[in-house]
């Protein structure tokens, strides 16, 4: 079976070619490096302002078993170019994925790109509860032993400068929630580190906390995007019910610089 021939594209180009696909949309921004074939698209570009590149393609059913392989590579290469390294890369499930000389695998994980432009509407109201703003850096350690004590995969980042906003849910003095909105380097807001404590849960803490922080979002950009692991069922459905769209699902794996 013959391959994809991928051609450079800038990011309006991609924007047009992929009908304005969310991901490109929200995710993107003007560092990104781009190909275009007549299957589909791929593209990277660094996730945060600080960096941390990775991208994802997106092929048609029944593309060449080596149409993301080949465009990772010319990817690859661009941000060789430029002095950088991708340090991760997506397909759609299902789809296999060959590491370039240079890059090595060194984990994966499946998740969903959510998206929403609706600024959700509660149907309950949470007693006994209070919403309060927490800081990046002073509250930092507070965030951390609370996020890993109730979720091993936690991933709010405290303290590293990513989060624009931090909300806590105090219950009589007891942090029993926190969640975070992160800055894409394209400047839309990410919502993340969203956790309940496990014996809270069920009482809607979690919703309360995700349209909140979808709100500020928002406010903020017109725009609110996350992510969530695809096997978490439940949060899938909370998000959906808060009128997140899912965009895409994606097989992502993570990369290392190899010398061989």
């Amino acid at each position: 079976m013959f391959g994809v021939t991928w051609a450079q594209v800038d990011r309006t180009q991609l924007l047009e070619l992929s009908a304005q696909d969310p991901w490109v949309r929200w995710a993107t921004s003007s560092e990104l490096l781009a190909v275009a074939g007549e299957d589909g698209w791929a593209c990277v570009g660094p996730w945060r302002p600080s960096g941390h590149w990775g991208g994802t393609a997106v092929v048609a059913p029944g593309s060449p078993e080596r149409a993301e392989s080949e465009a990772l590579a010319v990817l690859a290469a661009l941000a060789d170019e430029q002095g950088v390294s991708v340090e991760w890369f997506s397909t759609l499930p299902g789809r296999s994925l060959e590491v370039p000389g240079g890059l090595a695998p060194s984990g994966s994980g499946h998740w969903d790109f959510l998206w929403t432009r609706e600024t959700p509407v509660l149907d309950r109201v949470v007693e006994g509860v209070e919403l309060v703003e927490l800081d990046d850096v002073e509250d930092a350690e507070r965030i951390a032993d609370f996020g890993l004590r109730h979720n091993l995969s936690f991933e709010g980042y405290p303290g590293r400068g990513y989060a624009t906003l931090w909300l806590g849910v105090v219950d009589d003095g007891d942090l029993v929630g926190v969640g975070a909105v992160h800055e894409l380097a394209s400047g839309i807001p990410h919502l993340a580190g969203i956790v309940v404590a496990q014996e809270q849960r069920g009482r809607g803490i979690g919703a309360l906390l995700t349209a909140r922080l979808t709100t500020a979002a928002i406010e903020e950009a017109g725009v609110s995007t996350l992510g969530v692991y695809s096997d978490n069922t439940a949060a899938l459905r909370l998000y959906d019910a808060l009128g997140y769209r899912t965009a895409h699902r994606l097989h992502t794996r993570s990369l290392r610089r190899s010398r061989s």
